[in-house]
């Protein structure tokens, strides 16, 4: 149990680290604990049962709340080098949800069935705003081709935002 809370409590990173992913429960705990404070467990309570988890975020992150979490957005360059964008309340309250979308799967769809049978889909990574896991991909693709039996092609971006194309024979 005082693992699982301390996950919760504090941050990804400690002391001088900066996290570059955000800890969902601690944010959340966070929320909570500033909404208690400031209007009381009884419209804590009422949020909690009006809100889902966008509502919350986008209802109840403040621009103080996020500065004092030391939240903020970043784009990252396939070269290793982080930098630090605007402080766009509405654009962080975004970014934080962007994953959670779609359940957090990545979207994916079937774009056409050549006439040989194979089957080409695409990632819809411009409003995933993220690549896929390519081990991953390769395992799933594996699976759909012993379901569909003829190959299969997926196109999708790799970290460097070029087009990729994943196969299964």
């Amino acid at each position: 149990a005082i693992k699982c809370h301390s996950d919760v409590v504090r941050p990804v990173a400690a002391e001088q680290q900066v996290a570059l992913s955000i800890n969902p429960y601690h944010l959340g705990f966070a929320m909570w604990e500033k909404i208690v404070e400031s209007k009381g467990l009884a419209a804590a309570r009422a949020i909690m049962e009006q809100d889902d988890d966008f509502g919350f975020v986008r209802n109840h992150l403040t621009r103080e709340l996020a500065d004092e979490l030391g939240l903020f957005r970043f784009s990252a360059r396939s070269d290793g080098q982080v930098k630090v964008l605007e402080p766009d309340l509405t654009a962080l309250h975004e970014a934080i949800l962007a994953p959670k979308y779609n359940f957090g799967a990545p979207i994916v769809s079937a774009s056409l069935v050549r006439n040989d049978g194979t089957l080409e889909l695409t990632h819809d990574s411009a409003t995933d705003a993220r690549g896929l896991d390519l081990e991953r991909s390769r395992e799933v693709l594996d699976y759909l081709q012993r379901v569909w039996r003829r190959p299969i092609v997926l196109t999708t971006v790799n970290q460097a935002g070029s087009a990729l194309e994943l196969t299964a024979p």
